[in-house]
């Protein structure tokens, strides 16, 4: 019997200049939550967002609202070496094959990729559920407290 290799899972440095931002959502009803968190190279929060959206769609579709506010977030900042995590494989899995994926939510994903300047540098990963906690845990805030916020380096305690 060969042995599972053993995979070391964590935080990865960055290159130079790449911005991580983490996104996650959540729906109740015909509300939903998006919450994330842009690091840098180093893993130090530069900036993020939460907030609460009246929409009625399935969790793919939330997810992808949660990216288009990363990306809007990182268009703002000019951040143009972007690495968007997402614990959702299933959108990961389209961001990374948006040109042949030719379903309405993959038009949608070529849509907003298309909308940015060529000098934006994306790279879709997919991150395991633990490794996606803070942007959960924005995601989760916003709707406790049914508001929507921005932030900075200065980002609240509750983080």
């Amino acid at each position: 019997m060969i042995p599972k290799s053993v995979e070391e899972r964590g935080w990865q440095k960055l290159g130079t200049r790449v911005v991580k931002i983490n996104f996650d959502a959540a729906v109740n009803g015909r509300m939903m939550s998006f919450g994330l968190v842009a690091r840098d190279h180093d893993g130090f929060v530069i900036g993020g967002r939460a907030g609460i959206l009246v929409i009625n769609a399935r969790a793919e579709w939330t997810e992808m609202q949660a990216l288009t506010e990363g990306m809007e977030l990182a268009q703002e900042k000019r951040w143009l070496k972007l690495e968007l995590e997402s614990d959702c494989a299933n959108l990961v899995n389209r961001l990374k094959r948006a040109h042949v994926d030719f379903s309405t939510l993959g038009f949608r994903i070529r849509q907003l990729i298309n909308s940015f300047d060529p000098s934006f540098d994306f790279n879709f990963v997919w991150a395991p559920r633990f490794s996606n906690i803070v942007a959960d845990l924005i995601c989760k805030w916003a709707f406790k407290n049914n508001c929507t916020k921005a932030f900075d380096m200065d980002y609240p305690l509750e983080i």
